[in-house]
């Protein structure tokens, strides 16, 4: 078993948005860069806390993640940014464990997220399926944590290292640390005697509030040598962004032309969920035609790929590219902009004038209203228009917050442990395209 290997972000202020490369297992982490992961130190393995899995992807550990709904994780934001999809492993050690492996379906990160300053560092992601059972949903808080929660013991749950350069195999570990401080969306933890490391990414800590154990916070970065602490994201700053994706993915909770992800998301009066007629990545609740044809009130009778006839959004659908918009919530992988060249805000993919392969036909890549320095695919029959395939695919609806994170220099010696490919990092670097969306780049990399 291999543990991911990824560039870390660069924490210092003086160069907080620049990119490092790889860090060698061997050579160890520079002190002007982050840790690129996170495990539990002074810890115990564990064989319980069913509901923490581990994030793997290609037969690495990618992150850790915590169970807050049958189908829904909560991780880190800088552990799918770049639209990685994911294997969840439920068990104690996926080397040698049998446990149970559901792949991920969607994933949701946050709209702000920065991955260079590491604000609004939090994500979730979809399965395929149920948990297995045993493996029981962590409540959120129901209240804000305030000053007196300051030495509150927290348990922290991971498949990481157990020191800065560990080689040996995940195994999910268990061990306390301490509150020290916290800020408007942070958790500041010391070492009582552990902290996260290498691998924890995404995990959980878990405080005991009246009596009921819920999950508060999300581990988003540390320093280096996994010593001196970290920082988690707070789990009661982010109920608005976490909440409404956990109802909109629920069995039974879409209706007739709502979103939906499988098959039972839809109510039984809603129909099937199928495809959208003009985007492959969203799907509809869509319920069969009525007699000549008749459809609920914003739905039409048309035929998908398929060839079925269902009652379905007429092009553009809600959230695909294209489609009217009022904030980005509206728009699936995609900002909500207009061009500067005048007209309504529409949903549009991010695409790079110097680069040919973002825009599909009949749309052009054209500056964006209010920023000179973005573009995005706007319908148009301006010359240049550039053919190919779009740019980006959507991995999960945008959800908007308003909340913002501390300053860049708050991380001057905490990093992300950030265990993203070096190639993921690039893109986010040098294109800055589609986070939070699955993208394809100019290097033709899914």
């Amino acid at each position: 078993m291999r543990r991911r290997q990824g560039a870390a972000l660069a924490v210092v202020t003086a160069i907080a948005a620049a990119l490092c490369p790889a860090c060698d297992r061997d050579s160890g982490p520079t002190e002007s860069t982050a840790s690129i992961g996170a495990a539990i130190t002074n810890g115990m393995p564990a064989t319980g806390d069913l509901g923490v899995a581990a994030l793997m992807e290609g037969g690495a550990l990618l992150c850790t993640a915590t169970l807050i709904a049958p189908r829904v994780l909560l991780t880190a934001a800088h552990c799918v940014a770049d639209g990685a999809m994911p294997t969840a492993f439920f068990g104690s050690a996926p080397e040698g464990d049998a446990g149970t492996s559901i792949a991920v379906v969607a994933t949701l990160v946050h709209p702000a997220f920065d991955p260079s300053t590491l604000t609004n560092d939090v994500a979730m992601a979809l399965l395929a399926q149920d948990a297995p059972p045993g493996a029981t949903p962590w409540p959120l808080p129901t209240a804000p944590l305030d000053s007196s929660s300051v030495g509150l013991s927290l348990r922290l749950v991971g498949f990481g290292e157990t020191a800065a350069g560990d080689s040996s195999p995940p195994q999910k570990r268990v061990g306390t640390a301490t509150l020290a401080s916290l800020t408007a969306t942070q958790l500041v933890l010391t070492p009582a005697p552990s902290q996260p490391c290498e691998g924890d990414s995404g995990g959980p800590a878990f405080a005991t509030i009246g009596g009921t154990e819920v999950v508060v916070g999300v581990t988003s970065s540390g320093d280096a040598q996994c010593t001196q602490g970290g920082h988690d994201m707070r789990v009661d700053a982010f109920t608005s962004f976490i909440t409404p994706w956990l109802r909109a993915t629920a069995e039974g909770a879409a209706g007739p032309g709502a979103r939906c992800w499988y098959a039972a998301n839809c109510a039984a009066s809603a129909g099937q969920c199928a495809a959208a007629v003009d985007d492959a990545t969203l799907s509809f609740c869509s319920p069969p035609c009525g007699q000549g044809g008749s459809c609920p009130a914003g739905l039409t009778c048309l035929a998908g790929s398929d060839g079925s006839t269902l009652c379905r959004h007429a092009p553009p659908s809600p959230g695909a590219p294209g489609s009217a918009c009022s904030a980005a919530s509206d728009c699936e992988g995609a900002n909500c902009v207009a061009p500067a060249s005048g007209g309504n805000t529409v949903c549009a993919t991010t695409c790079f004038p110097d680069l040919m392969g973002f825009c599909s036909g009949g749309t052009a890549c054209q500056t964006v209203a209010g920023d000179g320095s973005a573009s995005a695919c706007f319908a148009s029959a301006a010359k240049g228009a550039q053919g190919g395939s779009a740019g980006c695919s959507a991995a999960g609806p945008r959800v908007s917050m308003d909340s913002r994170d501390e300053p860049a220099g708050q991380l001057a010696t905490f990093g992300a442990f950030a265990l993203l490919a070096a190639r993921a990092f690039a893109r986010l670097r040098d294109r800055r395209a589609c986070v939070g969306a699955r993208c394809r780049t100019d290097r033709g990399e899914p």
